[in-house]
This record gives structure tokens, C-alpha cells and sequence, in this order.
């Protein structure tokens, strides 16, 4: 392979070939053009760097990498990102490892892989590759029989659905759900979950998104043109038709990622950000066909609630690399005289 590093500001220039290598590879929707020139646009700071191998015309190897002090490098990794900004066509072996460091600017002592998915990203076991687990993530298949799916989960949640459902019957409330994919109600749905977001501890701490904002922004605009090519929908989940709980969605062929949820806290015996995803399983599940969504990714650090959906679990990882045996040596030894 022939290797090279240019300006993050280039990757227009590549990014058709990132493209077919995201298809290629991983499939992600937040990998999408779309998702990463968002990314781009507000998240990075001007010192990243775009590296990427090439196996005759074909990218075989593409990520960002950010320098984090001297001889230090890390992939790029917004925290809107579910992964790091790295793609690869080939299993990460020190071949790999040792290609990115040569090609990145300057002497290379250390290079961290940021939130690798165990999935996608296995590692050629190496000596100079350290490894350390970072959250377990899940993901919930859809059911084919989503009466058969219920009735296997356990019984605190089986009777706290109905237990929602029956007091909403006993209180004449209406309960329901909706699923938007267009691009003005992607849009619509953003600052809905903005609003929604903004009565809540987020906006205590300064972390809402807001139409004016950093956050709100990026979301519209990844979001928004994912959302024109069909990739993207937000889902809303409704009490006497007043939106209490919004998820945005991206998806790609058979998979839907909940890139972000959140629920409007004065309705928390209403449990609406579990309930809608039970909708959504559900509805699914009854669409399969039309819709060909198969899997829900969550992507999230698994929670109480992610079990109790009976969701597959895995980790999320991350590795650092070192070129040589003197120099992993020496960084463990400065850690340990730190301490």
C-alpha cells in the first residue's frame, strides 16, 4: 500500500473514496460524507490530519489524527462521534500501526486508537499494542415476532409497560408515537429535542443543544443531509399528543443508530424514553420488510434498561501503539515515576 497524509481541510478531494471504503467496510450512517464534513466543520481545530493508504486506486485505509503533545498523535474522536474517524479495510495489525506512524508529520512515540469497536476493528495480537477496555455498548436485533420478543423479557418489565399503558387508560391519556424522515421535519425535530432537552439538567450545565449553538448546528447539518439521501429520521413519542421524548436516528441499509434521546423529566412515571423504544422494536418488527431495519445500534455505555431489552453487548475499546520496545519502556516508566 502506498501511504500518504495531507491537511484535514482535503478530504473533499477524497472523499468519494471514503465513501466506497465506509461501504466497503463498516457500512456506519455517522461514517457517511455527510456525518464527517459536519464533523469537520465544527468540531475540528486546525491541526488534524488526514491519512490514508491507497492499494492501487482503492482506499484501503483512511482516518483523521490529531497531534496530543510532542511525538504524540490520537485519532480524532468528537464526542458526537460514536468511534473514532478511522477506517480499514484490512485487519490492525503493527504493519498497519507502524505505516500510520511513519506517515503522520514528525518523530511518533505513541499513537492512541480512540473508542474502537470490538465488531468491526480485531486486533493481530502484537506485543508493542496495549489494549483497554472503554464502555460496553449494545445493540438490540429486531424481533421477528415481537409478541414472542415481549413475553421473553423479564416480568418487572413486562408489568412496568403495562402498568404505563394501564394508568394512561385510567387517566383517558393517549399514547402514541411517530417516526419523521423528511428533511424539514428532521429539522423540525432537532430543536424539538433542543427544547425538550433545554428544560432539563443539560441546560443547567450548558450542554443542551440549541438552535444557536455548536451542538444544534452540527446536528442539523449531519443530520439534515443524511436525512435527504433517506438516511436519517428522529422518532417522537407523544402523551395527548404533546411531544415528550424525541430520538434522532441515522440509518444505513439495515441498521438504525440512536445517535442521541431525551425525554421531558415531568414525565418520568411515564418511563417515555423506554417506552419509545419499545414502540420502536415494535414497529420494526411489524415493518420489516418495508422498512429493512434489522438491527438498532445504541452505541451509548449500556445501561440498566439496554439489558433489560435483552440487547447483544460488546465492548468498546481503546489501543495505543508504540514503534518501538525502548520506547513503550520508557513511556511506562515516566507513568509510573508520575505517580
Amino acid at each position: 500500500m502506498n501511504w500518504f497524509h495531507v491537511p484535514y481541510s482535503a478530504f473533499p478531494e477524497h472523499k468519494a473514496k471514503w465513501q466506497a471504503l465506509n461501504q466497503k467496510t463498516m457500512n456506519l450512517a455517522f461514517f457517511e460524507a455527510e456525518f464527517v464534513d459536519a464533523l469537520l466543520a465544527y468540531f475540528f481545530d486546525g491541526d488534524e490530519c488526514f491519512v490514508y493508504a491507497l492499494k492501487g486506486s482503492e482506499m484501503a485505509f483512511a482516518g483523521f489524527f490529531k497531534p496530543k503533545g510532542k511525538g504524540q498523535w490520537m485519532t480524532c474522536m468528537p464526542s458526537q462521534s460514536p468511534l473514532g474517524l478511522m477506517l480499514h479495510a484490512e485487519p490492525i495489525d503493527e504493519d498497519m500501526l507502524k505505516a500510520i506512524c511513519e506517515t503522520l508529520p514528525g518523530k511518533v512515540a505513541m499513537l492512541d486508537l480512540l473508542q474502537l469497536d470490538s465488531k468491526f476493528s480485531a486486533f493481530t495480537p502484537a506485543d508493542l499494542v496495549e489494549k483497554q477496555a472503554y464502555i460496553t455498548t449494545g445493540n438490540r436485533p429486531i424481533p421477528e415476532d415481537f409478541d414472542a420478543y415481549f413475553k421473553s423479557l423479564g416480568k418487572n418489565m413486562r408489568q412496568n409497560y403495562n402498568k404505563v399503558i394501564n394508568r394512561a387508560a385510567r387517566a383517558e391519556d393517549t399514547l402514541s408515537t411517530q417516526k419523521v424522515s423528511a428533511p424539514d421535519e428532521v429539522r423540525m425535530a432537532i430543536l424539538k429535542y433542543g427544547e425538550i432537552e433545554s428544560m432539563g439538567w443539560k441546560a443547567q450545565e450548558g450542554t443542551a443543544i440549541s438552535p444557536d449553538n455548536t451542538q444544534g448546528k452540527f446536528y442539523q447539518q449531519a443530520l439534515i443531509g443524511l436525512a435527504e439521501k433517506g438516511k436519517a429520521c428522529c422518532w417522537y413519542y407523544l402523551i395527548n399528543e404533546e411531544v415528550v421524548s424525541v430520538d434522532l436516528c441515522i440509518q444505513q441499509d439495515d441498521t438504525l443508530i440512536i445517535l442521541k434521546t431525551t425525554y421531558n423529566e415531568a414525565f418520568n412515571k411515564q418511563s417515555p424514553a423506554l417506552m419509545l423504544k419499545i414502540e420502536m422494536l415494535k414497529y420494526y418488527s411489524a415493518n420489516l420488510e418495508t422498512e429493512g431495519i434489522r438491527n438498532i445500534e445504541f452505541y451509548g455505555k449500556a445501561m440498566e434498561w439496554h439489558k433489560r431489552l435483552d440487547s447483544e453487548l460488546r465492548e468498546i475499546e481503546h489501543a495505543t501503539y508504540f514503534p518501538s520496545k525502548l520506547i513503550k519502556g520508557a513511556v511506562k516508566l515516566l507513568k509510573r515515576v508520575k505517580k
